[in-house]
């Protein structure tokens, strides 16, 4: 498949049959003289290979070199050197960046969980658009509003929309909003993401992070009234499938990191409110979900309150049987350790 791009080469002939590259000596690979496996690299490749070695070994900056990379990274995009190579020629020969993006755009079509093209792409719009400059020059609404960031949020609409599940899409998603501070935006889009599926756990990672602002979590100390809002969130959110564990994850996680009192002073009557509600209850006493959500409160609520401990370890402990005897037997042996590992 050929790309729209930077590169405009004749790829009909071989490259030693390539006026352009008549001053290159192009060097083999080593395998040594007795390889145990080597690879069967097409003839293309290998050619590709051993021109792109001469030209690094002499640290080449040139179009040619750049039409090559690209040439290589269309065969073998995980290619992390030439990758490193391609950003340095990018940048010396001062090449048009938005073409190189719109070439980046092209192969992240073909291969879009490919680490390097998202971290090569991350350099391409640090260069397009300088973010201390921007966050200082700007606010969020002017910002959103940038061609840069507009053309980018797009881009990872439709990525995402692809695929719900793509960690290095997220992943370079949470770089361009901790890089220029479009925090306020960002809530809007994993909330409407929850609300198209509730399952979509990348989204409640995502959310995580958003209401961290991308801080370390040892170093924050949420709002209460933040927290009290999320417990009420993901709870009605546990209401649309009981048997889903993203949510689940997320508050446990998000309390016993920021509030743990909050799992079992405002959390647990309300999970105990829906268990025992005609119609939640069949579903939320059937899901391992809750149980397991019932042991990490009741724990918790334990070494909060040492003169209850004996009796709450005691219902904890009681939980772990059953889930590893009726709710959750695929993990028994982690529930038979769990109840043993019960510390006030």
């Amino acid at each position: 498949m050929r790309f729209e791009g930077n590169e405009d080469v004749n790829e009909s002939a071989p490259m030693s049959q390539q006026e352009e590259w008549r001053d290159v000596t192009p060097i083999p690979q080593d395998d040594g003289k007795h390889p145990i496996c080597p690879i069967a690299y097409t003839d293309d490749y290998r050619e590709m290979m051993d021109y792109l070695r001469a030209v690094m070994a002499k640290e080449e900056i040139s179009e040619r070199a750049l039409a090559l990379t690209g040439r290589v990274i269309q065969a073998n995009p995980g290619h992390y050197t030439v990758w490193v190579y391609r950003k340095r020629l990018v940048e010396e020969l001062n090449a048009d960046i938005a073409g190189e993006l719109n070439w980046v755009s092209a192969i992240s079509a073909m291969y879009p969980k490919n680490y390097q093209l998202w971290h090569h792409r991350e350099a391409l719009i640090v260069r397009l658009l300088d973010p201390k400059q921007a966050k200082e020059g700007q606010s969020e609404s002017e910002l959103l509003r940038h061609p840069i960031i507009r053309g980018e949020l797009q881009f990872l609409d439709n990525a995402i929309n692809g695929d719900s599940k793509n960690f290095h899409a997220w992943s370079y998603r949470q770089w361009l909003v901790s890089t220029y501070n479009i925090w306020e935006q960002e809530l809007v889009f994993v909330n409407t993401m929850i609300n198209e599926d509730v399952r979509n756990n990348s989204a409640w990672n995502q959310r995580y992070f958003v209401i961290l602002q991308g801080r370390n979590p040892a170093q924050v100390e949420l709002d209460s009234v933040l927290v009290s809002e999320e417990i009420v969130y993901t709870v009605e959110n546990i209401k649309f499938a009981p048997n889903n564990e993203s949510p689940w994850s997320y508050i446990i996680g998000l309390l016993l990191r920021h509030a743990p009192d909050k799992l079992y002073t405002d959390l647990l009557p309300k999970i105990q409110d829906l268990a025992n509600n005609k119609d939640y209850s069949l579903a939320m006493t059937t899901t391992q979900f809750y149980w397991s959500a019932l042991v990490d409160i009741y724990e918790q609520q334990a070494r909060a309150l040492p003169e209850q401990g004996k009796t709450l370890l005691g219902k904890a402990q009681s939980i772990c049987h059953n889930l590893a005897t009726e709710h959750d037997p695929m993990h028994g042996k982690y529930w038979e350790f769990r109840s043993t590992s019960l510390r006030v």
